[in-house]
């Protein structure tokens, strides 16, 4: 069986802040990212691939991110959602308290970084990364340390 590895979605509505994440994130994973500022272009991707983690601002232009969270939440395979935002609103808190998703500080992408790492699904990209004998996994120094 072949594993691949993971697929990450960010959904964020400030260009400069998604090519950040996307930087980040390949700097220091053997993910594959896809980045989108649309909510409901998210969605369709979600629906039309399989992704693993799904990274998301707290506001998209054109989608409440609750009902995002909940129809990702409802699909076959659903991924990892991880909020970036400080809204601890009820109705955002709630999709945490169900265990929908995992909220992160907008201010920290490193503790993105150490999150998505130390997922389960990033211990399955481990093997991909030793069979493939490719690029090493974050480093010790980068996936440890939280900005």
């Amino acid at each position: 069986m072949t594993v691949t590895p993971p697929a990450v979605l960010v959904l964020h509505n400030d260009e400069r802040e998604a090519s950040e994440l996307q930087d980040l994130l390949e700097r220091n994973t053997d993910c594959k990212t896809s980045v989108t500022w649309s909510g409901l272009e998210a969605l369709k991707l979600l629906q039309a691939g399989h992704f693993d983690v799904l990274v998301t601002d707290d506001y998209a232009p054109d989608l409440y991110i609750g009902d995002l969270i909940e129809r990702a939440a409802s699909l076959p395979s659903p991924p990892r959602v991880f909020l970036l935002g400080g809204d601890s609103s009820a109705a955002v808190s709630r999709y945490q308290s169900l265990g929908l998703c995992t909220i992160l500080e907008k201010q920290r992408p490193r503790a993105l970084l150490q999150a998505i790492t130390t997922a389960l699904i990033w211990k399955q990209s481990r093997t991909f990364a030793n069979a493939k004998n490719s690029k090493s996994s974050p480093q010790a120094s980068d996936a440890g340390r939280v900005n």
